[in-house]
């Protein structure tokens, strides 16, 4: 695997533009070439309900090889308990340090 890719997905309603743009670097890149993470936090978070209208391309894109990380500290102050989500759902303990970490480990950040 090549490059490695964070997207960071703040706010709810940005939900198909992180979808689509994913699904368009799988496609330029190959997903044997990429390694990608989709972090979830503040709203963002609330696109991983398995009632969720994004499920199946979440589901998808967790099929491509795409981790899926949660913030857990957004999940507490939504009161949404990790039951609620897919089972492709990576709760990480917060999703600044998951970024963090990731940047500092040469990952390139994609801000959606």
């Amino acid at each position: 695997m090549g490059d490695k890719v964070v997207f960071h997905l703040h706010e709810e309603e940005r939900a198909l533009t992180a979808v689509n743009n994913i699904n368009n670097l799988i496609k330029d890149l190959g997903e044997e070439n990429v390694q990608i993470e989709l972090l979830m936090n503040g709203t963002g978070v609330k696109i991983m309900r398995k009632e969720g209208e994004h499920r199946h391309r979440l589901e998808y894109l967790a099929e491509k090889g795409v981790d899926l990380k949660v913030c857990s500290n957004s999940l507490e102050g939504f009161k949404i308990s990790e039951k609620e989500l897919l089972d492709e759902a990576q709760p990480v303990p917060a999703g600044v340090s998951e970024l963090v970490k990731k940047q500092a480990d040469g990952w390139s950040y994609i801000k959606i």
